[in-house]
């Protein structure tokens, strides 16, 4: 079974994993404190409303790179387009350890993408 809490998620990571995860996190946190992270699907996500279909933004890690995810299919293949150093997963941004300029990039756009949501109530386009 997966972690119940960030808590519980951040300590079964290694050291290279949590320190990057960690520094999404307090991102967010700093950033938009109104969003709360919750586990949901194995990883901490910010849900942008009550169900994942109004939106999320999500954090994961893997063993060469870390994940942040996006609800929205149009808006990540924009925000790839412009990081030619990461790869896009499955609703997902791959970055990986160490790449501090793509995830300054992915953290300038996930304001765009949250203001839309909130401004619209659906997908950015």
């Amino acid at each position: 079974m997966g972690a119940a809490s960030v808590s519980e998620y951040m300590a079964s990571l290694n050291k290279e994993q949590r320190r990057h995860v960690s520094a999404f996190i307090d991102f967010m946190s700093a950033e938009y404190p109104q969003l709360i992270p919750k586990i949901s699907f194995s990883m901490p996500m910010w849900l942008l409303g009550k169900k994942m279909y109004e939106g999320y933004v999500a954090v994961s890690a893997a063993k060469s790179h870390f994940s942040i995810h996006f609800s929205d299919e149009e808006f990540l293949n924009r925000l790839s387009e412009s990081l030619p150093a990461c790869k896009k997963g499955k609703r997902c941004i791959n970055i990986k350890y160490g790449d501090e300029a793509s995830l300054r990039a992915v953290e300038e756009r996930i304001g765009d993408f949250l203001k839309f949501y909130r401004r619209e109530g659906s997908a950015p386009r």
